[in-house]
């Protein structure tokens, strides 16, 4: 499972800036991020339909929190407050600027009135503390999402396991068969011809197509453990070869 912070960090590299044909730069996700964190944007927007200003602030909460090195959910929940100061505009007229881009976002004002009362003396205080409230409705739904799916995310520490290096070469498959049995094979999800075929080596007419069924179909179970539930890992080829953990989605960047 990769760490709390790693996602925010792979969250926050998603958004890259993009221009306009008018010349106007915005924040947008990039082609292709995985379905969760468009999930999370679109959450973060709350009653808001999607406009450049709360990307921005998406994306900048997102940063903040990947820079944090939180260890876990908890711990990053109880820096909010924190957070949504750093993240806060230092300009009055830039904290001008992003109540006028949403009139719901006067709400955010008058709830900060209600709860802060005499201690708001200035138009001002009420405005930086709105921002504050919606820097921190936004912190807390991408904190939510992130521990909620960091089990799916890659973590190559606990996610691979390194099987046979590339260094045997058309080898590969060779090895990784010899040794297993007509049941280990039927256990493992694999074709018994393919197995054979591949136990036979690189001689073998139809070696890398029974290799490749292999790739595609192994399923490897690990028992559960005092630490670990149980779990399921498939075979991965990049040069040398991996068993990796079933339910994550690996990155483009680590195959090649």
């Amino acid at each position: 499972m990769a760490t709390f912070s790693t996602v925010a960090a792979l969250l926050s590299s998603s958004f890259e800036k993009r221009t306009r044909e008018d010349g106007s730069l915005y924040w947008a996700l990039r082609s292709g991020s995985p379905e969760w964190m468009r999930s999370a944007v679109m959450l973060a927007h709350e009653n808001e339909l999607p406009n450049d200003s709360r990307y921005e602030l998406i994306r900048d909460a997102a940063l903040a929190l990947s820079e944090s090195s939180f260890s876990d959910e908890e711990e990053a929940r109880e820096a909010l407050w924190g957070l949504s100061a750093d993240l806060c505009p230092t300009w009055s007229s830039d904290l001008l600027q992003w109540f006028s881009a949403h009139l719901s976002r006067l709400s955010d004002c008058d709830e900060a009135l209600e709860e802060m009362g005499s201690s708001v003396s200035s138009v001002s205080d009420a405005l930086e503390m709105g921002f504050r409230r919606a820097a921190e409705s936004v912190l807390s739904v991408l904190i939510s999402e992130i521990e909620e799916n960091r089990s799916s995310v890659f973590n190559p520490e606990t996610d691979s396991r390194l099987l046979l290096s590339d260094s045997h070469g058309i080898y590969i498959p060779q090895m990784y068969c010899q040794g297993i049995s007509k049941e280990e094979a039927r256990e493992l999800s694999l074709d018994w011809w393919a197995v054979e075929t591949c136990q036979h080596g690189p001689g073998e007419e139809f070696y890398w197509e029974a290799w490749q069924s292999i790739l595609d179909s192994a399923e490897i179970m690990e028992p559960a453990s005092l630490k670990e539930e149980e779990s399921v890992w498939r075979l991965v080829q990049k040069g040398d070869l991996w068993q990796v953990r079933s339910d994550v989605e690996i990155p483009e960047e680590w195959l090649s």
